[in-house]
């Protein structure tokens, strides 16, 4: 076999091979279902199949003879996330997000608190400053609401008092008005925050999910109130909710 017919026959190999990764990804199946959901020989499915078990990346269940996802492919997933910290992550998320003149902040939930671990100031004339390592409130901010989304309504009654602090007129002071909201947010996919916080300040979140599509931490872009409209509102909903969704997917999340 010359060297072309060689590198085209390993790049089919190949691409097969990462081809049936993808499509156990959702669920075991057996040799004939991958073959045929893949259009190709079951011989060569089997051929493939074999291979990636004795490197460890499939494995053959007993009960069935199904194949799944095998250690091998399990480690490299793992070793990915941790080459790739949420702060690195998150840091060209905002970095984009202050481009669109949106200031941006990563933030995690500690202690029934948001504790702000990064903060990138927008590039527009005028911005929303919160210094990393700042503690703020759950109940009033987009952070903290997009994060608590992520917990069940048990879980937030128990992290959380049954009254919170009025810090403008704006903000919701009882467990109740808040678990409303939260279920709102939850079909939606993102939080909103007008003037809740901080008077003059409307900001959106969104939830960031790891591997096992848990709450890790939230993403939000912060804008003076009185510059917000129809288009810059949706505008800056939109561009959160992709850079959470990447950040989380880049985490594992699927």
């Amino acid at each position: 076999m010359d060297d072309k017919k060689k590198n085209t026959a390993e790049n089919q190999s190949v691409s097969r091979a990462l081809a049936i990764m993808d499509i156990l990804a959702t669920g075991p199946l057996g040799v004939r279902q991958i073959a045929k959901q893949l259009g190709f020989a079951p011989s060569i499915a089997q051929r493939l199949l074999t291979t990636m078990c004795n490197a460890g990346y499939l494995e053959q269940r007993e009960s069935d003879a199904r194949y799944c996802i095998g250690y091998k492919a399990f480690q490299v997933g793992t070793t990915f996330a941790s080459q790739n910290d949420l702060h690195s992550l998150a840091l060209p998320e905002l970095e984009a997000l202050a481009e669109l003149h949106v200031t941006g902040f990563l933030g995690v939930l500690r202690n029934a608190t948001i504790v702000y671990v990064l903060a990138v100031e927008g590039t527009g004339p005028v911005a929303v400053k919160r210094r990393p390592g700042t503690v703020t409130h759950a109940h009033s901010t987009a952070l903290g609401k997009a994060l608590l989304s992520g917990y069940t309504d048990e879980e937030i009654r128990a992290l959380l008092p049954e009254h919170f602090p009025q810090l403008t007129p704006n903000t919701t002071t009882s467990i109740e008005s808040l678990l409303k909201e939260i279920h709102q947010i939850r079909r939606d996919g993102y939080a909103l925050n007008d003037q809740e916080n901080r008077v003059g300040v409307f900001s959106v979140g969104a939830v960031i999910r790891d591997a096992r599509e848990r709450p890790m931490a939230a993403l939000s872009g912060a804008i003076p109130s009185n510059l917000v409209n129809d288009a810059l509102k949706q505008e800056t909903i939109q561009a959160v909710i992709d850079a959470a969704q990447r950040i989380s997917r880049r985490l594992g999340c699927p």
